[in-house]
């Protein structure tokens, strides 16, 4: 049921995405001469990967899919695939999206607006045009929500599952066949989170400590690859080993202006990460025990 109602919303978001394209392409007064306009950017380098984390925050849930690799078919063809065919369709949709902004907008506008989609139908169609954008943006929070809810869930049912959290969190809906409890909990937990600060707080919070998580698992294919050549691997990394080097060293650069930019956000990420290894040695412990 989740499933289904997630294929419907993210067609509705995706549909509602290329229609602001083509409003925008299409539009009379717009021009390709705003694509040469510029907007003065203090900061520097530390400036650029800070604008960049916010980027990375719209393009954030393209391994969602990963983690519920267990319930796909064929998961060594079908998982590469989903992942790659995924993030180009999010980048052309990206990409396009802009593309239309800035033929309408100049850098100026777009730098000026919180609201760039609404600001777009603004000088198109009047003030009235942006509600249109809030209702088309609230079906795009709906569908990356549920999305985001039903793969997260299955991290903490398989921790509990390895017996590394609640038991009871392992527990499978009798009739959806969903880890209901697990579902729940995030729930809870993401609630807790939007009432802890504000919206920029918590993409910081969120965007560093993944790419910490990112940055690992790509450093992990070479560590692997050199320790244990014998593993099988149906799907070979493209480019390797010059593109995982530079994606971690990338990662390295981002992690490190994030933190010099907004210290206090990163450093609360770092705590969440460091709060769960006392929880993973505790249950590790007990499950130890309980198999002796």
């Amino acid at each position: 049921m989740g499933g289904d109602v997630q294929v419907v919303v993210t067609v509705i978001k995706v549909a509602l995405i290329i229609g602001l394209i083509v409003v925008g392409l299409m539009a009379p007064m717009g021009t390709t001469a705003n694509y040469a306009t510029s907007h003065p950017a203090p900061g520097g380098v530390v400036g650029f990967f800070a604008a960049l984390v916010a980027v990375l925050w719209a393009y954030d849930g393209w391994n969602n899919v990963s983690m519920v690799s267990s319930e796909i078919e064929n998961p060594k063809r079908n998982l590469p695939l989903s992942l790659i065919a995924g993030t180009l369709l999010v980048m052309v949709l990206y990409l396009l999206a802009n593309a239309a902004y800035f033929y309408v907008l100049t850098a100026s506008e777009v730098a000026a607006s919180d609201r760039v989609p609404s600001e777009m139908m603004r000088h198109i169609f009047g003030p009235g045009a942006a509600s249109v954008v809030a209702i088309g943006a609230m079906i795009s929070i709906l569908a990356a929500l549920n999305g985001s809810i039903l793969t997260g869930s299955r991290v903490p049912y398989a921790m509990a599952r390895d017996r590394r959290f609640f038991a009871a969190v392992a527990r499978v809906h009798p009739e959806h066949r969903t880890p209901s409890v697990s579902i729940l909990l995030l729930t809870v937990w993401s609630a807790l989170l939007v009432l802890s600060g504000q919206y920029d707080q918590l993409f910081n919070y969120v965007i560093f400590a993944s790419w910490i998580l990112y940055g690992m698992a790509t450093a992990s294919v070479i560590v692997l690859r050199i320790k244990r050549p014998d593993m099988p691997r149906p799907y070979r990394a493209l480019g390797y080993p010059v593109v995982p080097i530079l994606f971690v060293l990338v990662a390295a650069a981002l992690l490190v202006s994030t933190f010099i930019k907004s210290p206090r956000e990163s450093g609360m990420g770092l705590v969440l990460i460091f709060a769960g290894i006392p929880f993973y040695h505790y249950w590790k412990k007990t499950d130890s025990a309980g198999r002796s």
